[in-house]
């Protein structure tokens, strides 16, 4: 269950829009074998192997951007990309030798993996911030967080989920927590139409609720007692074999990806171009697209840690913290643990020097 996407983008909106997206992705990306051995390709460029969290979107504006630019072939390199299928997400790809890296889905999934002693570690965090929210219609009469106490929750039926609203009801004064409504996708739909109280919003939803006129109230997590680490997003986790025996590449590659990322910060006119262009077939809306990379320029790619990139342990165990006291975290025998260390499994030692 911890695998399963806890705030994901496509599935926010109707069921059709992510078969045609699926479909999509599967023409756009090739899904292939990789392992610790890197092979070379006949222009001597070392192919590596990605597997990635979800379909395109604006989240991947660095990394689309750095590969339209030539920033990968600038360090030698040939990115092949594995795509999201629909079920599995790259954690699994990348711990079983399939991927050389993987692009984590976010900090409160991939602290889970990691307590599996999943053969893995993090190397580079693309979103050190969250763009989402809690959200509820205006015309609901809902004003803050303490009022959804018993209320109906429009997920993905993930514990984790329920813990990170449960506590913002309890922060602000609430008493009685969510009601999970397991909806997967449409979410915008359910919101909109009042089958459900609140749900989780990303940019490209309340892009589509102020298109649309309808008036929403948004809820910050943090504000409400969830650590900000624990909803970062998009770690990039690599293989231990493949870190063993191609210390160099690795770091090659998030030097592309930092270069990437850091004009996805200065300018997200452009990324969002690459993004579109890296991705012709997923048919993403321009005007979204863009409206995306502008947030996540401001809220979600800049580093309170230092360079793009760089991340911090002592963070990413304050998360840990956090989901270890609510009984989110799991052994590798899947019994509940009430501390875990995440020391091994995030490292800078792979980033730009």
């Amino acid at each position: 269950m911890f695998l399963m996407a806890l705030f994901k983008s496509v599935g926010r909106g109707s069921t059709a829009r992510m078969a045609v997206a699926l479909g999509a992705a599967a023409l756009v990306m090739s899904a292939c074998s990789a392992g610790a051995d890197v092979d070379s390709d006949e222009s001597g460029l070392q192919t590596v192997t990605l597997a990635m969290d979800y379909l395109p979107n604006a989240m991947h504006g660095g990394l689309a951007y750095a590969m339209q630019e030539g920033l990968f072939a600038d360090q030698g390199i040939k990115v092949k990309l594995i795509s999201y299928n629909g079920s599995t997400t790259g954690e699994p790809i990348v711990a079983s030798g399939k991927a050389d890296l993987a692009i984590g889905q976010n900090a409160a999934v991939d602290i889970n993996f990691f307590g599996t002693g999943a053969p893995v570690k993090s190397i580079f965090v693309i979103s050190p911030g969250s763009p989402t929210h809690i959200s509820v219609l205006k015309s609901s009469g809902i004003t803050s967080p303490a009022q959804l106490s018993g209320k109906t929750y429009g997920g993905f039926g993930s514990t984790i989920e329920e813990a990170i609203v449960n506590q913002m009801i309890e922060t602000d004064g609430g008493k009685d927590p969510i009601k999970q409504v397991v909806l997967n996708v449409g979410t915008y739909e359910a919101l909109k139409a009042g089958k459900v109280d609140t749900t989780v919003t990303y940019p490209d939803m309340d892009f589509q609720f102020a298109t649309d006129s309808v008036d929403i109230v948004r809820f910050k997590q943090s504000d409400y007692g969830v650590p900000k680490p624990v909803m970062a997003v998009s770690m990039l986790l690599a293989n231990n074999d493949f870190l063993v025996k191609n210390p160099d590449l690795a770091r090659a590659f998030t030097t592309a990806l930092q270069q990437g990322y850091e004009k996805a910060i200065e300018d997200p006119a452009a990324v969002t171009a690459s993004v579109l262009a890296q991705f012709p077939d997923a048919n993403l809306n321009e005007e979204l697209t863009l409206d995306s990379a502008k947030v996540m320029a401001e809220s979600s790619f800049p580093n309170p840690d230092g360079p793009i990139g760089a991340q911090s342990v002592e963070q990413t165990q304050v998360a840990a913290d956090w989901m270890a006291g609510r009984g989110l975290l799991v052994d590798p025998d899947g019994k509940a643990v009430t501390s875990f260390d995440v020391s091994p499994y995030i490292t800078n030692d792979y980033l730009p020097k």
